[in-house]
């Protein structure tokens, strides 16, 4: 699907088709991740709490609108506290993903930070990552932890430590993309460490990549 033809969809059909790719590729539970928008209004948009990730329909998305107001069928994601932080922290943000894939799961159990300059790509897209200190899920204290990684401009994805990860992004497949990279890195490193040590580009040789970029590609 073409990013453009994405931003064009309303809100609840752009949480569909990603949470829908997110579930069907692995990377999240039937009861794991929510994903919101904050759109023009500021009314926020996200996933609900207690329905199957493998079901959810269009008319599931719920809508929390700025004064608190609730609209649909079930109850807002419990960890909507940490996106609500997420989006006060970072106006620039439309979009927040949050799952629990396997790889970078395994990175936050054992509390590293992955290194992502493994492909100038890869480090292109992610950037440096966040580390948030466990907290309760659900909890407003998690969520006070992660916005405060993400008041650090550097960082648009943060490892949730014994939990997942959350990324953000200037919309939703601007935040997909970096998740679906982010996990590429995990996978890959770990894969990598079986076979011997991992040789990291150096800041200079991912600095030559992102200056040899098209003017029209994103820095």
């Amino acid at each position: 699907m073409k990013q453009l033809d994405i931003n064009l969809m309303h809100p609840v059909e752009q949480i569909n088709v990603i949470i829908g790719r997110i579930y069907k590729s692995g990377m999240t539970t039937t009861s794991g991740g929510n994903i919101s928008i904050r759109d023009k209004n500021g009314d926020i948009w996200i996933t609900p709490s207690g329905v199957d990730k493998g079901s959810l329909t269009m008319k599931d998305i719920m809508q929390v609108k700025q004064d608190g107001t609730i609209i649909g069928l079930h109850k807002p994601s419990s960890e909507l506290p940490f996106h609500r932080a997420i989006y006060e922290s970072r106006p620039e943000l439309t979009a927040i993903i949050h799952a629990h894939p396997p790889a970078l799961v395994a990175f936050s159990i054992t509390g590293i930070v992955p290194d992502t300059k493994i492909v100038p790509q890869a480090h292109n897209i992610c950037g440096d990552i966040g580390f948030a200190p466990y907290g309760t899920p659900g909890s407003e204290e998690l969520g006070e932890k992660i916005a405060f990684e993400f008041q650090d401009k550097r960082y648009k994805a943060v490892i949730m430590e014994n939990h997942g990860v959350v990324l953000g992004g200037t919309d939703m497949m601007d935040a997909y993309q970096r998740f679906e990279t982010l996990e590429f890195c995990c996978r890959t490193i770990i894969n990598a460490k079986r076979l011997g040590s991992v040789n990291y580009l150096s800041d200079n040789q991912v600095l030559q990549y992102v200056n040899h970029l098209p003017s029209n590609v994103s820095h």
